[in-house]
């Protein structure tokens, strides 16, 4: 069994990664516009692709991270406590945002 990280303020921490999240997942929108717009690279997510230049990747984007916004307040509202693993789980995506947007910078100046 894994030790629960000892933090006085555990949901500060978690809002901290939820905004790290958030930002990464429009950087990444950001980025993905901006290296299609100076033709380095083409959307790799095939289900994207036809609809990069509609609003549906900003409502793919913000719809699930505003789902989320609404279970923690929810969980937060409970009292209930925070289960280790739900913070684990937002480092996670936020870790892997950061090598999707590391990615992203490397293509674009390798192609400059």
């Amino acid at each position: 069994m894994m030790p629960v990280p000892s933090t006085a303020r555990p949901d500060r921490e978690l809002w901290r990664w939820y905004v790290v999240l958030l930002i990464a997942n429009e950087l990444d929108l950001l980025f993905t516009y901006l290296g299609l717009s100076r033709g380095t690279f083409l959307e790799a997510n095939p289900l994207i692709r036809p609809y990069l230049y509609t609003w549906w990747p900003f409502v793919m984007k913000l719809a699930p991270l505003a789902g989320l916004a609404l279970a923690i307040i929810v969980v937060m509202r409970s009292h209930r406590q925070l289960h280790w693993r739900t913070l684990g789980a937002l480092r996670l995506a936020a870790a892997i945002y950061a090598v999707i947007l590391l990615l992203h910078v490397l293509t674009m100046l390798r192609q400059a």
